[in-house]
């Protein structure tokens, strides 16, 4: 994957390296992939931290006993989240809208995880989202699978697209939108 990111550092210092999970010994099946990617916990923080570093968020929403939320989590964006170039390039969030946890959200309020998902259009899982640190989105959301064979594609292509936004300054997608 580090030849699919153009202009990123191929290696991290060990002082800014991020503790990852080890997923090698994880059954396909298991529900423990639903824990490796970082929950919402402080949205606004993760906000202004992506935007000072010029990085885009990915949110990924999903569903306790979803099997296709699985399934993206380990074939696509589990792999994309242990992989260093990638995590350098973008913050990664994950909101389970069904757990019932409550986070704070871009504009600094407390929100549930299901309020923050239909706010969002979030509710049929998955859905990946890319936002700038404002939490604006950075182009269309990927919602559903309809094909694995070509998902992580369509994954790799979103995200090239919002990181490529984020470093340039363009303006978010739905702002493009309105002014039009």
């Amino acid at each position: 994957m580090l030849n699919a990111l153009p202009g990123l550092a191929a290696a991290q210092s060990a002082s800014t390296a991020t503790a990852v999970p080890d997923t090698s010994k994880l059954a396909p099946s298991s529900r423990e992939w639903e824990k490796i990617l970082p929950l919402a916990v402080d949205l606004k923080a993760d906000g202004a931290a992506a935007s000072a570093a010029k990085k885009p968020i990915l949110l990924f929403f999903n569903l306790t006993g979803c099997h296709y939320c699985r399934g993206a989590l380990r074939e696509v964006i589990v792999p994309m989240y242990r992989d260093a170039a990638w995590r350098a390039a973008v913050e990664f969030r994950q909101i389970t809208i069904d757990d019932g946890r409550k986070f704070i959200d871009f504009d600094g309020r407390s929100i549930e995880s299901i309020e923050f998902s239909r706010a969002r259009k979030g509710g049929f899982t998955p859905t990946v989202m890319m936002v700038d640190g404002d939490g604006k989105l950075l182009g269309e959301p990927l919602v559903g699978i309809a094909n694995f064979d070509f998902y992580g594609a369509y994954v790799e292509e979103m995200v090239k697209k919002a990181i490529a936004a984020v470093r340039s300054g363009a303006p978010a997608t739905a702002e493009k939108k309105a002014q039009s």
